[in-house]
């Protein structure tokens, strides 16, 4: 599905998502992380609205995109390296993971969970996307444990819902307050 990887990284695509997925709340005004970014479009318009958003990208091809998306906003961070390498040692108000869990394949679904509570300040908010494999739904099924869920909708409503382009579901949970 070659065409479904070239459709979600298009600039257009990336602007209809955040109409229908209404994110703006969970990123505007917080700290955010976010991993697997690709080439950064799909978020770039919370960009200027986040007072520090780190991505975070295991594919060094993509460091040419956050170089330029870099000059353009100021607080925006990047590092080149995988979820497992990442340090912990940072908190954030929001972590992003759209269609990144499935290719964490070097830690176990309570190692990742745990990580994320570890870097998930209190009252925080974790925004998950991905398919329906067997390892991903271990990974929702800990996060239902451990967070509470705020809002479970798929990525894609419409026409693009209709022509199957893609079937993910976007989940976010919230961490407790302390």
């Amino acid at each position: 599905m070659k065409h479904t990887h070239y459709i979600r990284q298009s600039r257009l695509f990336c602007m209809y998502r955040n109409h229908v997925l209404d994110i703006g709340p969970y990123l505007a005004g917080r700290k955010v992380l976010e991993l697997g970014p690709n080439k950064g479009n799909l978020f770039e318009k919370f960009y200027p609205q986040s007072p520090s958003y780190t991505l975070v990208e295991p594919n060094p091809h993509f460091e040419k995109f956050y170089v330029k998306l870099q000059r353009r906003h100021r607080n925006l961070h990047y590092r080149i390296c995988g979820f497992e390498e990442f340090p912990a040692d940072q908190k954030f108000d929001t972590i992003v993971m759209m269609a990144v869990i499935s290719h964490i394949r070097s830690m176990k679904a309570d190692a990742i969970v745990d990580k994320i509570d570890t870097m998930l300040n209190p009252g925080g908010c974790l925004i998950v996307e991905t398919n329906n494999s067997r390892r991903n739904l271990g990974v929702f099924d800990l996060c239902e444990k451990r967070f509470q869920k705020v809002v479970a909708k798929p990525s894609y409503g419409g026409l693009m819902r209709q022509l199957k382009i893609d079937y993910r579901d976007v989940l976010i949970y919230k961490k407790a307050d302390a």
